[in-house]
């Protein structure tokens, strides 16, 4: 993508002679999916992805043009069409969006052993260790294991920038079955990191939650007492928390369709004091990158500070459209596309609780009477009336402070946002990564995105 700079540039050049503001994004991805399991083995190469996009802003929209063959000489020919497409639309030339510090620069992400030059033998051979790891477990009747690699090149150019980056993520997955009998159960668990084949993990520990819990809830009832509960949340449950009630319900394009309650209350108590809660694409987790898809530097944004709420998250065109309106908010590093022909939206990155001072067993110890939650698998939110639905496979019973070894399965917890973050007492010290998440916008424009946080103790209905 480093040859395409050039004409890219010269394209920006072209098109900001026609609107106030132009720029060009281009990205290609390369990957490779394996999966074992007791039928087949596959190893398949990620769909080929390569392509750029020409962007226009006219003072009230962006004119966007895309095309699958990176090369000049597209690049040429798209900047005449979307020229052209300019010329016939109205400017505005007094809504220009504001232009960045100039920066020309080059970021990779350290990457030791390159899995593009491994042979499809090694990378099934990793697959087929972490269904192994699983099978060994006691009533585990069948195994899958996965393992991938994901690698993308992202260019910008605008009229101060010029910037290009490469990202390298491995991942793990593993799914076990359970069975006693008629009864069945099953539970996965896994993990991604930026880096090369060397940042994979030993497999045993990738598969040593499947292997402890997947017999433990073979066979487990629903909890029989659904209702509002003291709860501990893991910090895997607190993640998907942490994504699902502040994800889309601070991203700002929507407060500029009224379709995020969050709008309402930027300066207000949202939640407990011990509440802090963060975005940040430069932290090094799975979901990082060194800058959004138009072209802001990745830095942290804490979204919640101390329960007040104090800042949301933005691409350029709602921060811009924001400040017209009288709303000055700080510009974040969240304007995504899903590939290089969509457009982007405000989206989250690496999203999660900040750390408090107890440890797990102490927030457990104060519970009377409640549950653990463990082990996540889905969530949903609604931005606009901020309700929230998590759902995890297991809640393990507390009783006077002490896990009785009493597990239920599966277990759905619902509320209202700021309810249930109001009711947080405590906060756990040790904040860990859920790695493994995607994340749609109106179950679409899928992106890359991860979140964590350390335990909390709260009230929760569940059921």
């Amino acid at each position: 993508m480093d040859s395409l700079i050039p004409a890219l540039a010269t394209a920006v050049a072209t098109l900001e002679r026609l609107a106030p503001n132009a720029s060009a994004y281009a990205r290609r991805n390369a990957g490779t999916q394996v999966r074992v399991d007791s039928a087949s083995v596959s190893c398949q190469p990620l769909p080929p992805e390569a392509g750029f996009t020409l962007s226009a802003w006219t003072g009230d929209r962006f004119l966007e043009i895309s095309s699958d063959d990176p090369s000049p000489e597209a690049v040429r020919e798209a900047t005449h069409r979307l020229a052209d497409r300019v010329r016939h639309a109205h400017v505005d030339w007094e809504r220009r969006i504001e232009s960045l510090d100039r920066l020309e620069r080059r970021f990779e992400q350290p990457m030791q052993h390159d899995p593009r030059s491994l042979s499809a033998a090694t990378k099934i051979e990793a697959a087929r260790a972490l269904r192994a790891a699983v099978l060994a477990g006691p009533r585990c009747r069948e195994a899958v294991g996965m393992v991938g690699d994901v690698h993308a090149e992202v260019v910008y150019v605008d009229r101060t920038r010029q910037m290009h980056q490469r990202l390298h993520r491995v991942r793990q997955v593993c799914l076990g079955i359970f069975a006693d009998g008629a009864q069945q159960a099953q539970l996965h668990h896994g993990r991604e990191a930026i880096g090369g084949w060397e940042r994979l993990a030993d497999p045993a520990a990738v598969a040593a939650e499947v292997v402890r819990d997947g017999p433990r809830i073979l066979g487990a009832p629903r909890i029989p007492d659904p209702g509002e509960h003291e709860c501990v949340f893991d910090g895997h449950f607190a993640g998907i928390f942490a994504h699902e009630a502040f994800g889309h319900g601070t991203e700002q394009d929507l407060f500029l369709k009224d379709r995020a309650r969050g709008a309402e209350f930027l300066g207000k108590p949202v939640a407990s004091p011990l509440v802090d809660m963060y975005d940040d694409p430069s932290n090094g987790w799975a979901a990082s990158y060194f800058f959004d898809d138009e072209g802001v530097l990745a830095s942290p944004t804490r979204i919640v500070e101390k329960g007040v709420l104090v800042a949301g998250l933005n691409d350029r065109h709602s921060q811009a459209e924001l400040a017209r309106r009288g709303q000055q908010v700080a510009k974040t590093a969240n304007g995504r596309r899903e590939s290089y022909d969509h457009k982007p939206y405000t989206r989250m990155t690496n999203t999660f609780f900040g750390p408090g001072d107890a440890t797990t067993q102490q927030l457990i110890g104060a519970v009377r009477r409640g549950y653990f939650l463990t082990h996540p698998s889905n969530g949903m939110e609604d931005p606009k009336g901020w309700g929230i639905q998590l759902e995890g496979a297991m809640a393990e019973e507390i009783i006077d402070g002490r896990l009785t070894g009493k597990v239920f399965s599966p277990v759905v917890v619902t509320g209202s946002v700021p309810r249930l973050l109001q009711s947080v007492s405590g906060v756990g010290r040790e904040v860990v990564e859920a790695s493994l998440g995607m994340c749609g916008k109106g179950y679409k424009e899928w992106v890359k995105v991860t979140d964590g946080g350390p335990a909390l103790r709260l009230k929760a209905v569940v059921a």
